[in-house]
């Protein structure tokens, strides 16, 4: 009788951290036979894994998967590219670039991270954050 328990694999990929570290929970999902050409506003959390040409904004997560394709500007809290992207984004918190992600355009935020094989083209502005003074 074998009484070993077995392992379970509790590593957390990037794409994962950022998914479960979203206020609003899963959100809205786009698949890869998705496609669309037209802007698209949300409240929620948005995970991209098809094509999309026009401007996305949203006071959550936009994730744009590996087989994403956005073309338009990108304006969220935190944006996490994987897959591709062109034109402008505006990140309120955070910016993750990753590995296997291609952008090219214009990114304003405060924080941005570019994973080692990540390909970025374009200019960066790194806003300084507010600093707040207690009285």
């Amino acid at each position: 009788m074998d009484f070993s328990k077995s392992k379970k694999n509790n590593s957390v990929s990037n794409e994962d951290k950022v998914e479960s570290s979203d206020k609003f929970g899963l959100g809205s999902y786009l698949g890869k036979t998705v496609k669309i050409k037209g802007n698209i506003t949300s409240d929620e959390s948005v995970r991209i894994e098809g094509k999309i040409n026009g401007n996305i904004k949203s006071s959550a997560t936009i994730t744009i998967g590996k087989s994403g394709n956005v073309t338009g500007k990108i304006e969220a809290d935190v944006i996490n590219i994987i897959g591709k992207a062109k034109g402008d984004i505006i990140s309120r918190k955070k910016l993750i670039i990753q590995s296997s992600a291609n952008f090219d355009g214009n990114i304003n935020t405060d924080n941005v991270i570019i994973e080692e094989g990540g390909i970025f083209n374009g200019n960066m502005n790194l806003s300084e954050k507010k600093k707040q003074v207690n009285s």
